[in-house]
């Protein structure tokens, strides 16, 4: 039996913000090591961040940690604090999701600013598809004229 969308259960997912998919390579300070990361989507207040696990793998559930990464196109690199907020293993890959808890505050306008383009961009992107979704199909592009 299906349970109508009206009663359906609400998610237990406690974000904020929509997170934006985006892949940025991601330095992690924990209290034992420094450590690389990827980003799987990210917004203002948090990101979603997968690692290789280690040999010794600990549960990182609401540890501290400190995290560096460079906005691709901009030359800005984010410091930011956060918090494990969800841990997930997953093979040879551990998932964190991470709750930006500090961050200077230009560096918070700079990873807003990084975001909204982003988000125009993939508008654009978006509205170009609807009203010209023939360009796509066939192939041609505006204004070039095949020889016959």
């Amino acid at each position: 039996d299906r349970m109508p969308p009206w009663r359906l259960p609400m998610s237990n997912d406690r974000r904020l913000q929509l997170r934006l998919p985006v892949e940025i390579c991601v330095q992690q300070y924990l209290a034992d090591g420094t450590y690389l990361g990827l980003t799987r989507d990210l917004s203002e207040r948090g990101l979603y961040l997968t690692a290789p696990r280690l040999r010794d793998d600990q549960a990182l559930l609401g540890a501290p940690l400190q995290l560096e990464f460079a906005l691709p196109g901009t030359g800005e690199t984010v410091w930011a604090r956060g918090h494990v907020r969800y841990e997930n293993m997953d093979g040879t890959l551990k998932g964190l999701g991470i709750s930006l808890t500090e961050m200077a505050q230009t560096h918070a306008q700079s990873l807003r600013a990084y975001l909204e383009t982003i988000r125009k961009a993939r508008l654009h992107n978006m509205l170009l598809r609807i009203q010209k979704p023939q360009q796509f199909s066939t192939g041609r592009l505006p204004g070039v004229i095949l020889p016959s």
